[in-house]
């Protein structure tokens, strides 16, 4: 199970200033300093293997290794990125399990799409039960004449005028 960060901000002012900010080709090594990134990454074992070798970390293909992987998946250099991770299982299927975005040098996890809708459907119940017990506070129960509504003056002359409004 994954973590979540999304209520995290990371952001390296120096960072950015000792490598004159944010471009396509060093925004995953500036990524890999954040509390987001996955030390067991494919990016990262690639980037161990040839750190001191003659070889580039360019002449390997991250798409021949299996496991996690990073990489940038839009961007509109310096101000956004968006970079997601991967779960690698051949040259030619990834699933994703997490995105990432970078907007004028700031770090985030992007909520999930469950997140972001049980949210919505959380507040969406939580105004229906308010509306409901409104509802139920005005509703009055007595046995020889059943339900009735009682409503104060102010409601009932508030809920006539929006019908008048409503009909006009």
């Amino acid at each position: 199970m994954e973590k979540d960060l999304t209520a995290i901000e990371w952001r390296s002012d120096q960072w950015i200033y000792q490598f004159g900010g944010l471009r396509p080709e060093n925004v995953l090594e500036y990524f890999s300093q954040s509390p987001f990134w996955d030390p067991s990454s494919n990016n990262a074992v690639l980037k161990m293997q040839t750190q001191f070798n003659a070889l580039q970390q360019g002449s390997y293909d991250l798409k021949n290794m299996v496991g996690v992987e990073f990489a940038v998946t839009h961007q509109e250099p310096p101000m956004l990125f968006i970079i997601t991770k991967f779960r690698r299982s051949s040259p030619t299927k990834v699933t994703p399990i997490a995105a990432y975005y970078i907007l004028d040098g700031n770090a985030y996890e992007a909520p999930s799409l469950h997140s972001i809708v049980s949210t919505r459907m959380l507040s969406s119940i939580k105004r229906v039960e308010n509306a409901f017990e409104i509802a139920r506070s005005h509703a009055v129960f007595h046995p020889s004449v059943g339900y009735s509504w009682n409503e104060s003056a102010e409601l009932k002359a508030a809920r006539k005028n929006a019908l008048k409004d409503f009909q006009s």
